[in-house]
């Protein structure tokens, strides 16, 4: 695997959503802070003081920054959540283990591409949670 340069950004997040999620409550189940979350019905602050309409769902959200190997920090961060039953937390109806790969800018060249592998332990992993793994290209 290539090292990430300075104009590359990759994350990992898992997200949960649903009508009735309670953040605290998946909070308390993980035994960490997500780094974002709210209730259905937040309303976001808008520039100029006005806010945003309520939201449908509620959101969980635990994002880290991947800084030198997908696979061994993709690995680490499985194993941190493997023994929580994901499908059993109060409230949550969608989950989704998301890699975003923001590999764009002016002066992109093959020669500074990003190449990751993902092997079949670390699949299984993802698997056996039972939530789906998205990857976001930009």
């Amino acid at each position: 695997m290539n090292n990430i340069s300075e104009n590359q950004v990759v994350k990992l997040s898992l997200r949960l959503w649903g009508e009735r999620l309670k953040p605290e409550e998946i909070t308390e189940a993980f035994g960490f802070e997500p780094s974002y979350s709210y209730e259905k019905g937040y309303r976001k602050p808008l520039p100029g003081g006005r806010l945003s309409a309520p939201r449908e769902l509620g959101i969980w959200v635990f994002q880290q920054a991947i800084k030198h190997s997908l696979e061994d920090e993709l690995y680490s961060f499985l194993n941190k959540i493997k023994d929580k039953d994901l499908k059993c937390i109060k409230g949550v109806q969608i989950i989704i283990l998301d890699l975003y790969l923001g590999l764009s800018d002016n002066d992109s060249v093959l020669e500074n591409s990003y190449e990751c592998r993902i092997d079949n332990n670390v699949l299984l992993e993802i698997a056996q949670l039972g939530v789906d793994f998205r990857i976001t290209v930009s």
